[in-house]
């Protein structure tokens, strides 16, 4: 097998890196990057980053002399069987170099994954109901302001080369490759506990916790929802790795709760004409002045209040402060711009040649409130007594269904009640197993070791790190691993149930 590593920029912005200028092999001098969970049973990936560690002693990879654009898509891949195997996908984040007769003549080039800009990107949508967690997320990442992967060719307004209408073509709706399974749980509400501080990253988050399910950005940049029964009904094994590793992390009890507290937040729906937002106090509107106003729904306490139906915005302009003598109607407008879950975004527009006040303006609606959280705790009353308390919170913003906490709280107690032994990391060196460089989240691997009894047992990768130096001759491999769980519960038509001890619970 070749261990020649491929890593490229595409510096022409088209979304391929099958340019030969933009293969950088030659220069790397090492390579590190990271992609997935920070812990077992999280539910949504950290950033993935990457550093690109090459010689820069001519100044080839100094921005400021040679163009290397900041967003520019970056490509980590190697020579696999004749196969070219990509291991990570990103954009440059920034360029750090060397600098002074002392230095080592490098630049290291640092790449993210499109996290950074969905944490950066407002989460904002309009009101919806009975839905599953992938139709939403789908809808979020539609409205992400991020990086496209191709930039050339298409239109770019006021950026030269970009600009010509007749001659490049209009970016598609669609901006991020994703892969989202359908969600097992349908959410009465969804977005209604969404202020101006959440972000698309954060509203995810939400989502994918809500739905036990896992969201994460995988090697080829493409966004990955997983549902909660995934981990359940994979069973395939990508990997077996006996007394053959380059060492573990390994721990017993650890990971184990015997208490669980589920929170819950029951809605209420509100009656039908209700103002939900209202001007406090007249503003003037200069002359020829268009105002755009993000007017956000909140309760007396300061909480979010969602906006289940949008009846009608009503506005009034007067001439004076006080609102007196015959309103203005001519030259002068308050129209809506978007609708969200708790906020609604209007453009005030005063077309005339004379200021005027804003007297009236207010948001007529059905409201939906959330009342205080309800905490369901159950606990394992003789573990707590033989081993000790360990106690967990679970924390599910789009859950308001009662019987479906239960059972929710159910599994995760009786997946983790039990001390066990458990490898959190497993680290690997690539010359000894090659194959180990395809293995990515979520493969499912089987590990024995001697020393510690721990005999075939099961694990999801969550989580890669890699460090290749020496021109690519030393690669080094750390996973993080999660327990898998198909040995402990029963999947209907799938599982043989005296076969072993097992259980049977409603997720």
């Amino acid at each position: 097998m070749s261990g020649r590593y491929v890593i490229a920029i595409d510096k022409n912005h088209d979304g391929t890196f099958l340019d030969s200028e933009e293969d950088l092999a030659g220069q790397v001098l090492e390579l590190k990057w990271r992609l997935g969970l920070r812990q077992p049973y999280d539910s949504s990936a950290d950033y993935g980053t990457a550093q690109i560690a090459l010689r820069n002693v001519q100044g080839s990879f100094s921005p400021e002399r040679e163009r290397l654009d900041i967003g520019a898509g970056v490509r980590i891949a190697c020579e696999d069987g004749g196969q070219r195997v990509t291991l990570f996908t990103g954009f440059i984040s920034k360029v750090s170099v060397d600098a002074g007769d002392w230095s080592e003549g490098r630049s290291f080039i640092h790449v993210q994954d499109i996290q950074p800009w969905l944490e950066a990107s407002p989460a904002r949508l309009a009101p919806i109901s009975d839905v599953s967690a992938d139709t939403v997320i789908d809808r979020l990442l539609d409205g992400a302001i991020v990086r496209r992967a191709a930039v050339a060719g298409y239109c770019i307004i006021d950026v030269p080369g970009h600009d010509r209408i007749d001659s490049v073509q209009v970016f598609p709706p669609q901006n991020l490759g994703r892969r989202l399974q359908i969600g097992k749980s349908r959410f009465a509400y969804v977005g209604d506990w969404w202020d101006e501080t959440t972000s698309i990253r954060q509203a995810i988050r939400d989502l994918a916790e809500s739905e036990r399910g896992r969201f994460y950005i995988d090697r080829d940049g493409d966004a990955v929802f997983l549902n909660r029964h995934q981990t359940l009904v994979s069973e395939t094994l990508s990997a077996t790795f006996v007394d053959d590793m380059r060492g573990m992390v390994y721990a017993y009890g650890d990971q184990r709760v015997n208490r669980l507290s589920l929170l819950m937040t029951p809605r209420e729906v509100g009656e039908g004409g209700t103002t939900l937002w209202q001007l406090a106090g007249a503003e003037r509107i200069g002359a020829k002045t268009s105002l755009a106003l993000n007017l956000r729904f909140t309760d007396e306490l300061g909480r979010p209040v969602g906006l289940l139906e949008f009846e009608r915005l009503g506005a009034a302009f007067h001439r004076n402060e006080a609102g007196k003598g015959r309103a203005i109607r001519e030259n002068v407008s308050a129209r809506i711009i978007e609708i969200g879950f708790t906020s609604l975004l209007a453009r005030l527009e005063n077309n005339s040649a004379r200021d005027v006040f804003l007297t009236e303006l207010l948001v007529i609606g059905k409201p939906l409130y959330r009342r205080d959280p309800l905490e369901l705790t159950l606990s394992d009353g003789a573990g707590i007594h033989l081993h000790g308390l360990m106690h967990f919170t679970l924390d599910l913003p789009a859950l308001s269904d009662i019987a479906t906490a239960q059972a929710f709280a159910r599994y995760e107690l009786a997946r983790r009640k039990h001390p066990a032994g458990t490898v959190r990391e497993l680290r690997l060196d690539a010359r000894q197993h090659p194959s180990a460089r395809r293995l990515s989240l979520f493969d499912r691997i089987r590990i024995s070791e001697s020393r510690t009894g721990h005999i075939n047992q099961e694990y999801f990768i969550i989580c890669e790190e890699h460090q290749v130096s020496q021109g690519g001759a030393q690669h080094e491999i750390r996973l993080t691993l999660e327990p898998a769980d198909l040995s402990r519960f029963v999947v209907i038509g799938a599982s043989v149930i005296d076969d072993r001890d097992e259980v049977i619970t409603p997720y």
